[in-house]
């Protein structure tokens, strides 16, 4: 594997050496984690290292990006994560195609890979969690525009964002690359305000997806078809200081045979304040399991209520390094789970 990602990494560097409009970054992290829960209780983890390539050329871009994940396991695998083709004939308005991050919601597509730029050392559970992938479609393959419409006298714009995507895969950790599940398509549309002059920070938004989840039939993984809406909103300010993200996604799943609902509420707030390069954070994630959805159960999504509560700090050392100390709590019906991590995040 390591002479694969070699490979990987000479291609890249050459290519940003041959064409000067070629940007290469790299970005990982390296943590010392401790879980009271298991045979093991702490270990040191370098788990992942994201290889990201843009061209430009004009009106048209490439995006190309590797993750090279040891996600839940002691191996090591490559996943492009991103692979796009962008174009922008106006100021206002841009079209992308490709492997993407879809636009639904504001974490996902705001911090892609880079954990350097996140405030916190993990994402929220709604969108990836502790081994196994979150519920929120963020990885998708298929066609997005967005346009803007400025609203004058710097009071902000307006931004709206279309998609049309391949399905949901057979579990939550898979992206239908090559061929979708079914033919129907998902929509993915969101709107939202984003401010300037005095309100420059606030992003105020709101999804609708609608989707269809085809069956499987493959033991242990067994779930019905069901149709699939979702939806979400999202609150955001970022001032010199105070950093605000707020998110909530309803899901309702319908099995088409059956008829039977599954509803899901997600929602979590974060919270920081920085004095300098410091800044102290709080985090809290809520789940509600109406009742529990078979394509989130044989994905090995949690099945029960719970609440998880994050505090910690960030120490943004240099331009180029973050270091984060963080525990958590999750308060389950049975029992409490608590965590600890610290980790040094890098984007060179």
């Amino acid at each position: 594997m390591s002479a694969r990602v070699g490979a990987i990494i000479a291609v890249a560097c050459m290519a940003g050496s041959a064409r000067g409009d070629t940007v290469i970054n790299f970005f990982g992290d390296v943590d010392y984690y401790v879980d009271h829960h298991g045979d093991t209780t702490n270990t040191f983890q370098a788990p992942d290292l994201d290889i990201f390539a843009m061209q430009t050329d004009g009106k048209f871009a490439f995006v190309g990006e590797l993750l090279v994940e040891a996600f839940g396991q002691n191996t090591f695998d490559i996943d492009a994560d991103r692979l796009e083709v962008d174009y922008k004939p106006l100021a206002w308005l841009h079209f992308r195609a490709g492997r993407i991050r879809s636009a639904f919601g504001y974490y996902g597509d705001a911090y892609q890979n880079g954990k350097f730029f996140m405030l916190t050392a993990l994402w929220p559970e709604m969108y990836e969690g502790n081994g196994f992938d979150g519920i929120v479609p963020s990885h998708t393959v298929g066609l997005h525009a967005d346009a803007s419409r400025e609203l004058g006298n710097d009071v902000g714009r307006i931004t709206l964002d279309a998609e049309v995507l391949n399905g949901r895969g057979p579990n939550l950790d898979t992206v239908t690359v090559y061929q979708d599940q079914g033919n129907h398509k998902g929509i993915d549309l969101r709107a939202r305000y984003v401010g300037e002059g005095a309100l420059d920070g606030l992003i105020v938004g709101a999804n609708m997806y609608i989707d269809r989840i085809e069956s499987d039939l493959n033991v242990g993984e067994e779930h019905p078809a069901e149709a699939e809406l979702i939806l979400g909103a999202h609150a955001v300010y970022m001032g010199d200081r105070a950093h605000v993200i707020t998110e909530a996604a309803w899901f309702r799943d319908r099995d088409v045979v059956t008829q039977t609902l599954y509803e899901t509420i997600a929602a979590f707030g974060e919270f920081g304040y920085g004095f300098g390069d410091y800044m102290p954070y709080l985090r809290f994630e809520y789940l509600h399991i109406g009742s529990p959805d078979p394509y989130f159960v044989a994905s090995g999504f949690p099945t029960y209520d719970h609440e998880i509560v994050t505090a910690g700090a960030k120490y943004t050392a240099t331009a180029s390094v973050a270091f984060k100390l963080q525990g958590s709590v999750t308060v389950q019906p049975t029992m409490n789970d608590y965590r600890a991590l610290a980790q040094a995040a890098f984007a060179f």
